[in-house]
């Protein structure tokens, strides 16, 4: 069985987590898959007070375009809808989210209207437990999609979230990559990205929230820690691009970090770290793609939006208008044609009528000779 959510507008982040401790998860038996679930929100425009706010958290630059990275903050609604469903078979706190893919084929507009999906795949058997996939698009008033992303999270095999670093780690090389900046996460970050990307996850409130998640203090968004290392290394002017994430470790608050990049002709790969270079928090890659002015067509089975079928409306009258305009009148050329042959044909009998004696006009002249010559 699948299921299908249609919103007129985004649901409340709130209710969402509430929901979502609350649930209990029903599990999966082997060889079974999560259902189908779709979650839809029409005629979205981002708030232009919350937009303002993740830029300023994040140091994305005022340019009158979303950062790449906050459709994800958008859709998060919807995240919370499928992944809080009945259908759903797990236990939402306690996931990890452990990779993120995003493809931009264009810069969307701060203002501009738009569509959201969102679906689950999976899941996939790994060593740590399942990973399960969020595919988000977002469509264009036009019907395609000028970005989609896909987001992977782990339902681990055992509980705890502290964790400790695998081992047999194997630290990059170093002497290849250049710190670009470096700065200070404060205890309070998870609150205050929480607040404005409504993601309230305990684990990232406070130490004594998420402690009993196997957490020794507080941890930092994952996507906050994201969106501040793009915010500094995406190309000026790049704005059809592909962003690639895997969160390795968690910020614990308060820490500094260093971001680091590498150039390798294609693309710049980045890691966030720490000065002891003992730990890597994210490792990730910002690469070109072909730009594309509309986006990736949306697929068939994706419905049109309102706005294009109305268009496409319009346009359809308007040929039909201009069909029976051009059925009553006639071209200018043929007008033209007639006026000419007119005008010939009215020389001709001018011409006939001085060549022909005129009776009428002799007499008179004869008349108007005599009372001359009278005088």
């Amino acid at each position: 069985m699948s299921y299908t959510l249609e919103f007129k507008e985004l649901p409340s982040a709130w209710t969402g987590f509430l929901r979502a401790a609350l649930a209990r998860g029903t599990g999966l038996k082997p060889g079974q898959s999560i259902p189908p679930i779709v979650a839809r929100c029409r005629g979205v425009v981002a708030d232009a007070e919350a937009l303002r706010k993740y830029r300023s958290l994040c140091n994305f630059r005022i340019d009158g375009k979303l950062p790449p990275s906050y459709p994800h903050v958008l859709a998060a609604p919807l995240h919370l809808q499928v992944l809080t469903h009945k259908a759903f078979p797990f236990k939402l706190l306690g996931a990890v989210h452990v990779r993120n893919a995003v493809t931009q084929h264009r810069a969307i507009a701060a203002n501009e209207v738009l569509d959201i999906e969102v679906s689950v795949e999976g899941p996939r058997p790994v060593d740590a437990g399942l990973e399960f996939d969020l595919v988000t698009r977002i469509f264009d008033t036009t019907g395609n999609v000028p970005w989609e992303s896909t987001s992977t999270n782990l339902i681990r095999k055992g509980s705890g979230g502290g964790g400790k670093k695998k081992s047999g780690w194997t630290p990059p090389d170093w002497s290849q990559y250049q710190v670009v900046e470096s700065w200070q996460t404060p205890e309070d970050i998870g609150r205050r990205y929480g607040l404005i990307a409504g993601d309230v996850n305990p684990i990232h409130m406070h130490a004594l929230a998420a402690k009993p998640f196997g957490f020794k203090r507080a941890i930092a968004h994952g996507m906050f820690s994201y969106a501040r290392s793009v915010a500094r290394i995406i190309p000026p002017g790049q704005e059809a691009l592909q962003l690639t994430v895997a969160f390795k470790r968690p910020v614990f608050l308060p820490s500094r970090v260093e971001l680091l990049i590498r150039e390798d002709g294609q693309g710049r790969e980045y890691l966030l770290t720490n000065a002891a270079r003992d730990t890597v928090y994210l490792e990730g890659r910002v690469d070109p793609v072909a730009s594309t002015a509309a986006g990736t067509p949306a697929p068939s089975e994706a419905p049109a939006p309102a706005a294009a079928t109305t268009t496409t409306k319009k346009t359809s009258a308007t040929k039909r208008a201009v069909k029976k305009t051009s059925a009553k009148k006639p071209s200018a050329s043929k007008t033209a044609t007639k006026k000419v042959a007119a005008k010939k044909t009215a020389a001709k009998k001018a011409a006939a009528k001085k060549t022909a004696p005129n009776k009428g006009n002799a007499s008179a002249g004869k008349r108007t000779s005599a009372k001359k010559t009278s005088s």
